[in-house]
């Protein structure tokens, strides 16, 4: 699955010197890297994401995540194609691959799947490869006020978490609230608890 990976990926580069494009690059760091409801940076973290976008639909993108412990980073790869159904329906299929790096962590492959309606919010399905589990999310703004999402991972578990943004510095601030099932404590330990509460800031060039 490695090398469909790098040959999707040397063909949307040939693409795009070709088509006009977008190419967007984002820096960022928080109190605590998430990665779908799991604390991987044990701390602040910062992340890197670049990305491509053609004029048709097609786009890739590559995430560089800090950790903590057993890898020094955590790096997703992606292409992927959207197409917009109506002025509020857009579909997308796409692959991924995610690795390790500096470590000696197995990495996996997905083939991605997201619906999104447009005042509603969206749903996605990733299905793992190579004996891989499955993953599941929607995610939704519906509460104007905050974002709400719920995830459900097979090697991961499932997560709530609620977040606000808004713009700052020329950037954008985040706060959050995240859940994790393998949190045992109760209710009023969870609010209470800063480990469950996270901030970051994101520029992007």
């Amino acid at each position: 699955m490695n090398s469909i990976l790098k040959s999707s990926v040397m063909a949307f580069a040939l693409m795009f010197t070709s088509l006009g494009a977008f190419a967007g690059v984002q820096v960022g760091v928080s109190s605590d890297n998430y990665f779908r409801g799991h604390n991987i940076s044990d701390g602040v973290g910062y992340h890197v994401f670049a990305s491509h976008n053609l004029d048709n639909g097609l786009w890739g993108g590559v995430k560089l995540m800090s950790m903590d412990g057993d890898a020094d980073h955590f790096m997703a790869s992606m292409i992927g194609y959207d197409y917009n159904l109506s002025d509020k329906i857009e579909i997308g299929v796409g692959y991924a691959d995610y690795s390790y790096q500096g470590g000696d962590l197995d990495g996996w492959n997905e083939m991605m799947m997201s619906v999104s309606y447009d005042g509603l919010g969206s749903f996605r399905y990733r299905k793992g490869l190579d004996d891989a589990g499955d993953m599941w999310s929607f995610s939704t703004g519906l509460l104007k006020f905050v974002d709400l999402s719920y995830g459900d991972w097979d090697d991961g578990g499932s997560y709530f978490q609620v977040s606000k943004s808004w713009d700052m510095l020329g950037g954008s601030v985040k706060v959050g609230y995240i859940d994790h099932e393998d949190n045992d404590d109760d209710f009023a330990d969870k609010l209470t608890d800063f480990d469950n509460f996270f901030v970051g800031y994101s520029y992007n060039f």
